[in-house]
Parts: C-alpha cells; sequence; structure tokens
C-alpha cells in the first residue's frame, strides 16, 4: 500500500546524508505494510534534490558521492522487493567506462550518481577498459548511449579507437548509438579528434548532454 505519512522524510534523510537514518527508515516502513514502489520513488527525489544542489554549487563532490551511496544501499533493499512490470521506466540506457590506459574514476562515478537520480540504468565497466571490452559490452546491452570518461590527455587515442570499433561493430544496426566523452582536458577539438557526439568536463553538463542527445 501507498504511505499516509512520512513521504517526505525519506527524501529529506537522503538529502541530509543521514545514511543510518535512510536505512532503518526504509526497514521500519517495509515492516509497516509501505510500498517498496513508492520509497524507491522517494529515494530519487532524494537523489534528484541532492543532484540539484550540486549542480547550483550548494553541495560539493563529497556530498554527492555520500547520497549516491546511501541511494545504491537503499536500492539494494528496495529492487528485490519490486514487481518486474511496475518499475518505475527508465530514462535510457548507457554503458559508462574510464578507458584504458586511465583508473580515474571519481567523475565517472558522479556521472553514474547523477544519472542514476535522473531514471538512467547505467551499466559501469569500471576504469582501464580495452576497446574491445567496451565495444563487446555496447553490442550485448544495446545502451541509448556509450559514456566515455578518461583524465588523461595519453588517454584519448583509446578513446578514438574505441569509438572507432564500437562503430565498426554496430555499424548494421538500424539505430546510431551516440557517444558523450568526459574529462577535465576534454573540448572540442578531443570531440572531433575521437568521432564523439558529445563531451563534457563535468558530470552536471554531462547528464544535461546526454538527455539533450536522447530528446
Amino acid at each position: 500500500m501507498a504511505p499516509m505519512s512520512g513521504k517526505k522524510n525519506l527524501a529529506a534523510l537522503i538529502v541530509n546524508m543521514d545514511e543510518r537514518g535512510s536505512l532503518a527508515a526504509i526497514r521500519r516502513r517495509l515492516d509497516a505494510g509501505d510500498d517498496p514502489l513508492y520509497l524507491m520513488e522517494e529515494c530519487r527525489a532524494g537523489m534528484e534534490q541532492v543532484g540539484e544542489l550540486y549542480e547550483s554549487g550548494t553541495y560539493y563532490i563529497s556530498a554527492l558521492i555520500m547520497a549516491g551511496e546511501i541511494f545504491r544501499e537503499a536500492a539494494e533493499i528496495l529492487v528485490p522487493l519490486l514487481p518486474t512490470p511496475e518499475r518505475p521506466q527508465s530514462s535510457g540506457s548507457m554503458v559508462i567506462a574510464t578507458v584504458k590506459g586511465d583508473i580515474h574514476d571519481i567523475g565517472k562515478n558522479i556521472a553514474i550518481t547523477l544519472l542514476d537520480a535522473h531514471g538512467f540504468t547505467v551499466v559501469d565497466l569500471g576504469v582501464d577498459v580495452a576497446p574491445e571490452r567496451i565495444a563487446d559490452a555496447v553490442v550485448a546491452e544495446h545502451p541509448d548511449v556509450l559514456g566515455l570518461s578518461c583524465l588523461l590527455t595519453t588517454g584519448f587515442e583509446a578513446m578514438r579507437q574505441t569509438i572507432a570499433l564500437m562503430r565498426e561493430l554496430t555499424a548494421d544496426w538500424n539505430r546510431r548509438v551516440p557517444v558523450v566523452i568526459g574529462g577535465a582536458a576534454i573540448d572540442q577539438n578531443t570531440a572531433n579528434h575521437t568521432g564523439a557526439d558529445g563531451w563534457c568536463t563535468n558530470a552536471a553538463d554531462g547528464i544535461n548532454i546526454v538527455r539533450s542527445l536522447l530528446s
């Protein structure tokens, strides 16, 4: 059944980064008979607020990461309880990875947190991922978007190779998978060199680019 009270409290607990309080509230409300679907939506609403606070500069990276961890822990409890036909429809799907030769993941992880908050289904391949593995994942997952992260300029060639291989393996598809690249040193020249469809230097801009490509 739908919750009769406290609907705003769970979102507020996530916004305040109260990990223990959030998880305790979820378990308490599940025991009281609240619908896990409603609880998941409240968690998502809290994460959306956190994302907005980050995008406005009110919250910093540490707060976004902490809230994202709470959201993932909440999802571990709630998602298995959701009947598959009633799960919230995804805004889209994305394969994301840090390319071969680069082990930095903070930007990628922030992007995943924001994508989660906006209802995207994300397949995270991790860091230092070879072009072949990324291209194979695109073929297997059929995502709406491919996201590639790289902090080091030495990884730009790996980005180019990855996109070229993905394009080769999906050449017979009836749609083109857009690619968004992200990293502090990336600019339009990098996008031109790698063949990417969009680029960003921070996760907040990245989510807007992904949404615009799918609109």
